[in-house]
């Protein structure tokens, strides 16, 4: 009888965890088709469930999540009360909380005139702490300061007693903190300006129980905003290996720039949803800071872009695929970490095939070895279409620069891999000035200065092993 039982059991049930990745593979590849996902995105998920049917759900529920809701819904509002009052010139009114919190979206804005560009690069981080101490003593109404990362070191207890000072003064100061970037920095470290009144959130929390897919959606932007005039905008966190008031060995190469007129509004709705979501408080709390419009700061022609789960599409790929589309000349793209999807690197192949000239410049070496690892195969591939692939070698490089033609940059907080394209919350200035583009160009032609060559290095060797891990990263890639 039980041998009958056994034989049943196994023809109606062969395998239970078979059938159970079947269905949930089948239920996760249909939520990834509505959310419109990369087909490498939706294959790599459904396979790695298929085989690994628990744990695939496990990985999926924890880092799967790309867009929240939530934060598309903050953003609207900041966007709608933004669109509100500055069609009525700034004045506070007496509307109806309904009207304020409405969510009605926004379009884009288009680039604007009226800015000065500071490129604050000196090579070793000492330009933007100089900067950031000198804005943070000016500044008299408002600090807002996003962050990945603040540290836990020196540098970052020396920024938290600077702010503090300000909030002594009567300064609104609100620091905003990634907090798996600045995981502990909160207690750590930023006790002296909680007690100076100041106010101190931490980003999509973890710990002790996170929402859906919060631990894979992280606040990558680094944003300073001084009065809502003034902004300091770029990839350079708050900590020892980013910038200092001395050059460090240990310190990361980067750069950032300092944007004086109205883009910083667009700078300041950002900052706003991202701190709406944070708290919990409500947009309509902030109507005066959406109704203020920055001076005119110089002549140059900007346009500030963000790029996350808060939405809808994904606008700083788009901008990045629709400047190399664009592209008549020549491409210079400076980057730390380079795992492009697919649409990018054909972009780009594309381009080098009817004769433009692609110059890319990566670290030898970043601070992530699995993105060194998955990045081999679009070095070789762009490297063997005629691209100048240069590696810079005399420290890390994490400074993120795109430059088109001589006409155009791009610099901020996103890398050209999937995670900072499709997943991360990121921001990015576009200058469309030829001076500031020309001074951005100079930055890019000294780091090229100081690099070395792709052809003939050890990336371009490799050996079986290197081949083996690579090709294992190249396909984990995607997963993001």
């Amino acid at each position: 009888m039980n041998d009958w039982f056994h034989i049943i059991e196994r023809i109606a049930f062969p395998n239970w965890q078979s059938s159970l990745g079947l269905i949930m593979a089948f239920l996760v590849g249909a939520s990834m088709l509505r959310q419109r996902r990369r087909q490498s995105n939706i294959v790599a998920w459904t396979l790695f469930i298929l085989v690994f049917p628990i744990v695939g759900i496990l990985f999926f529920l924890l880092i799967g999540g790309r867009k929240h809701r939530r934060t598309v819904a903050t953003k609207r509002a900041i966007n709608t009360l933004a669109g509100v009052f500055i069609h009525k010139e700034g004045a506070a009114t007496d509307a109806d909380d309904a009207e304020w919190t409405a969510l009605a979206s926004v379009a884009p804005s288009a680039p604007k005139l009226g800015h000065g560009i500071t490129v604050l690069d000196d090579s070793d981080g000492t330009a933007t702490w100089e900067t950031l101490r000198s804005e943070i003593a000016a500044a008299k109404d408002t600090i807002h300061i996003t962050t990945y990362c603040l540290g836990c070191d020196a540098v970052g207890r020396s920024i938290v007693q600077m702010l503090a000072a300000r909030a002594h003064a009567g300064v609104q100061v609100r620091l905003l903190m990634d907090a798996v970037g600045s995981f502990g920095a909160r207690w750590r470290v930023c006790r002296p300006l909680l007690d100076a009144g100041g106010a101190v959130e931490r980003f999509m929390p973890v710990l002790p129980f996170p929402t859906r897919g919060s631990a894979n959606l992280r606040n990558h932007r680094k944003m300073a905003i001084f009065d809502g005039q003034r902004a300091i905008v770029g990839g350079q966190n708050l900590a020892m290996e980013y910038i200092g008031p001395q050059p460090h060995k240990k310190r990361f190469r980067d750069f950032s720039v300092l944007v004086d007129g109205p883009a910083v509004a667009d700078l300041t709705r950002i900052f706003l949803s991202d701190w709406c979501f944070a708290s919990g408080e409500s947009p309509a709390r902030y109507k005066d800071f959406l109704g203020f419009q920055p001076r005119a700061g110089g002549t140059v022609r900007t346009k500030v872009v963000s790029g996350g789960p808060d939405e809808p599409t994904d606008p700083v790929w788009e901008h990045f695929v629709s400047l190399i589309q664009e592209c008549r000349k020549e491409i210079t793209l400076v980057t730390p970490y380079l795992v492009p999807d697919e649409v990018l690197l054909r972009a780009l192949l594309a381009k080098l095939h009817v004769g433009r000239q692609v110059r890319l410049i990566v670290p030898l070496r970043s601070d992530h070895r699995f993105l060194d690892l998955a990045r081999r195969p679009y070095l070789r591939a762009l490297h063997r279409a005629g691209a100048q692939v240069l590696l810079y070698g005399k420290r890390i490089l994490h400074g993120k620069l795109f430059l088109v033609d001589g006409s155009v940059a791009g610099i901020g907080s996103a890398n050209l891999d999937m995670r900072s394209l499709f997943v991360n919350f990121e921001v990015a200035t576009f200058i469309y000035s030829p001076n500031s583009v020309r001074r951005l160009r100079m930055l890019a032609t000294r780091l090229a200065a100081e690099c070395q060559p792709y052809a003939g290095s050890k990336l371009e060797a490799g050996n079986l092993r290197n081949r083996t891990l690579e090709m294992v990263a190249h396909m984990a890639g995607p997963l993001l």
